[in-house]
């Protein structure tokens, strides 16, 4: 018997559910941090009389004929014959938009119902909203008086919208999951790879663990992933599913094989995320009513489109730019408020794990359990180090004050001060924290509202809104970062220019605040093509508590004629002889390879050196670094379409990985070197953190990452099972791979030297 629907709501975002007042303001920044609401919380009710109620839990359960509610949150105080709610600001509360306004009244008199509830013998109560600045502890009331009777009405109302949708997203959730019980897998048979990750993905779902498979090319990883998903979804396992890619071009195959199911229009909702400039209907202002016509009036016209939600099976970029402009709505801001209520949502990897994603935030709200998928999960630490670091420049200040009145700039003068400051102090990488940048930063994110309204005749443009982003940013990274986790950089102390002023804060090991985003949802499932070795892997993207899995390729061994040339050192000691050891090698790779080959280097330097030599020959190619995407898709273009052509590359460039070249259209791949990372200061310090954490440093921080681009770019070759492909790795340390089982076990690998390499006469 299925078990009866359980929903559960916190009393803030019933109150954000049913606010139909208002215009979006996204540039505004008045909350404070976490830590200073929370210390400002009880710094304000430790200044309360007695007979003062701190943190009073509230509930209520709702039931429905289909499905039972649970409404609960946690007042901040109450006493005889009211109750509190306090916010945090750093400004004062008339600086607030109207919507924020609203949405915290309305959470204070749902509070005071709950609590008025169990309490029939009051018949009047005083609603309180104190506002409190951060900064100064200022406090400011505002207090309404409301009857009990008009208090159980107002939550009833809310009760009774949400209680609506709630009936509409049921029905269409037992029409899902009776849809999702008949889909077929849609090609006649599963892989037995493809089967054994299936049921792995299922079987962690199931029981709410995490899983990190490593699956080779050809495996099918996004069915294998996505399928039974799909069936633990039906079956109640979770009530939504995420899959996240690290690069937009992994989406549309992922909304391909939701078309391949073949289900009706509006069986599965499925919500492809953007970024906000693909989305965008206004670019030319910030996202404020006041200017954005598609800003102006949103909730009210969020509420009304709400329905349309399940009446369209996949919403991607076009179906959502239409019903923006159809119905003056912002798009961007309506597809992230949508998402907690879809079936499938199909995005970057950010859209959860980045410090300013609002979706885990939206998911614990309504109590949304979610199963997480990500693709390419060896790019989980990198985007992992750079989603959790921040930078400050002089450049986005000096943007600003060019174009800003007067108010503005005497505003920003404190900030340039401050970053001088610091930068006067610090030079280079360091332990210490920019204090002053970040408290100059927070008083000016806490005056830019009251800035707005004393210059009613300046329309900020994007220079606003790119400070407000990266001051806002900055702060709340610095605020995340542990000493052991994170270093700051201080550049451009020595320039007179404030252009070259910058302040950066640098993750060094995202593994701990990654955690902390998969603990937020239900279950995590990574998959790549490239995890081993294990301990790297699973540490690193913070997934050491989850299931690991090898899956063996579907290729056989003879389709991969893979050579170590353990006679080549690409070391930096040994890079003046490098050009002559590697160029006739290169040479001879391409007189065998018979379709188009793809040339490997561990640094633009060691391409250039060899690409000079192939300068007359218009067969051979080297995309540059400021290479556009058009340039890059013509020159995919022509692997496609032609024979004998030779391209260089960096690894972990943008044909390192994620592009697939069947057939003729690349039979060979080289790789001169292992890929090291540069040794430079940063990566030192790295290696230095990692190693005082019990890890081994020097390999977490050089030996796998490298490992890694490297295998990526030798999976470009033999992507089908008609394929065959030449693969050389050129270095001595490719022979101690091999030996510690770091290469894929159904690579069929030869070792050579250069001479003997040399001697072949190809076929």
């Amino acid at each position: 018997m299925t078990p009866r629907p359980h929903f559960r709501i916190s009393v803030r975002a019933l109150a954000e559910f049913c606010l139909d007042e208002g215009d979006l303001v996204s540039s505004f920044r008045a909350s404070p941090s976490a830590l200073e609401g929370r210390e400002t919380h009880q710094l304000t009710q430790a200044r309360r009389t007695p007979g003062y109620r701190p943190e009073q839990a509230v509930s209520l359960d709702w039931q429905h004929p289909d499905f039972d509610l649970t409404l609960s949150g946690r007042i901040d105080g109450a006493w005889g014959d009211g109750i509190e709610e306090i916010k945090t600001l750093r400004i004062s509360p008339e600086e607030l938009p109207d919507s924020a306004r609203a949405l915290n009244q309305r959470q204070a008199q749902l509070y005071a119902a709950l609590w008025a509830l169990p309490r029939p013998e009051q018949a009047q109560w005083t609603v309180r909203l104190c506002y409190v600045h951060s900064q100064t502890q200022q406090e400011w009331h505002e207090d309404e008086h409301w009857t009990r009777e008009a208090l159980l009405d107002r939550l009833t109302g809310h009760l009774a919208r949400y209680d609506h949708w709630l009936q509409q997203l049921h029905e269409h959730r037992q029409s899902r999951d009776r849809a999702l019980a008949r889909a077929r897998f849609p090609f006649d048979q599963m892989r037995a790879a493809q089967r054994s990750m299936a049921e792995t993905v299922y079987k962690a779902q199931a029981l709410q663990r995490n899983a990190l498979i490593e699956a080779p090319t050809g495996t099918g990883k996004t069915l294998a992933a996505l399928f039974p998903s799909l069936k633990a979804l039906g079956e109640g396992h979770h009530q939504g599913v995420y899959y996240l890619t690290m690069k937009n071009t992994g989406q549309p195959l992922v909304l391909d094989s939701i078309r391949a199911l073949n289900l009706d229009t509006s069986d599965l909702i499925t919500l492809n995320l953007q970024a906000k400039e693909r989305l965008c209907l206004s670019p030319s202002t910030p996202c404020d009513g006041s200017v954005c016509p598609y800003a102006r009036g949103y909730f009210d016209k969020r509420q009304r489109l709400r329905p349309a939600l399940l009446e369209q099976g996949i919403w991607d970029q076009a179906t959502l730019t239409s019903l923006g402009e159809e119905h003056q709505i912002c798009p961007y801001y309506l597809s992230q408020d949508w998402a907690v209520w879809a079936d499938l949502v199909v995005g970057d990897v950010n859209y959860l794990y980045d410090t300013t994603a609002v979706q885990p935030y939206l998911l614990r709200e309504v109590d949304n359990q979610v199963a997480v998928l990500i693709d390419e999960s060896h790019n989980l630490i990198d985007r992992g180090r750079a989603m959790f670091s921040a930078a400050f420049s002089g450049r986005s200040l000096a943007a600003l004050n060019d174009a800003a009145p007067a108010n503005v700039k005497a505003a920003l003068k404190p900030v340039r001060r401050a970053l001088q400051r610091c930068l006067n102090d610090q030079n280079g990488l360091s332990e210490r924290r920019p204090e002053a940048l970040v408290l100059a930063l927070r008083t000016w994110l806490q005056a830019s509202a009251r800035l707005l309204r004393e210059a009613p005749f300046w329309e900020p443009g994007p220079a606003w809104e790119a400070l407000i982003f990266e001051a806002g940013r900055f702060a709340r990274i610095d605020e995340l970062a542990q000493p052991e986790d994170f270093c700051w950089r201080y550049q451009g102390s020595e320039s007179r220019a404030i252009d070259d002023k910058r302040i950066e804060v640098l993750c060094l090991n995202p593994s701990r605040l990654l955690t902390q985003k998969h603990d937020l949802v239900n279950s995590v499932t990574g998959f790549s093509a490239t995890l081993t070795p294990w301990p790297y892997s699973l540490a690193m993207t913070g997934l050491a508590n989850a299931v690991p899995l090898t899956l063996p390729s579907p290729f056989q061994p003879r389709q991969f004629r893979v050579t170590l040339i353990t006679d080549v050192s690409t070391r930096y000691r040994d890079r003046a002889g490098l050009k002559d050891a590697v160029l006739p090698l290169v040479r001879q790779f391409r007189r065998q390879t018979r379709g188009n080959a793809l040339v490997f280097f561990s640094s633009y330097q060691q391409m250039a050196g060899v690409f000079e030599a192939f300068a007359d020959d218009p067969t051979v190619m080297a995309p540059t670094r400021d290479a556009t995407l058009l340039e890059r898709l013509a020159l995919l273009d022509r692997l496609r379409n032609e024979q004998g052509l030779m391209v260089m590359a960096p690894l972990g460039g943008v044909l390192g990985e994620g592009i697939d070249l069947p057939g003729d259209a690349l039979t060979g791949v080289m790789v001169v070197g292992p890929g090291l990372p540069q040794v430079n200061e940063l990566n030192n310090r790295i290696r230095h953190a990692l190693d005082r954490q019990g890890q081994p440093g020097f390999d977490f921080a050089y030996r796998y990452p490298g490992l890694h681009k490297v295998l990526q770019a030798a999976g470009r070759c033999v992507r089908t099972e008609t394929d065959e492909g030449d693969i050389w790795l050129l270095d001595d340390r490719f022979a101690e791979y091999y030996r510690n089982g770091w290469l894929p076990p159904h690579w069929q690998v030869v070792m050579r030297r250069r001479e003997e390499v040399l001697e072949v006469t190809p076929d």
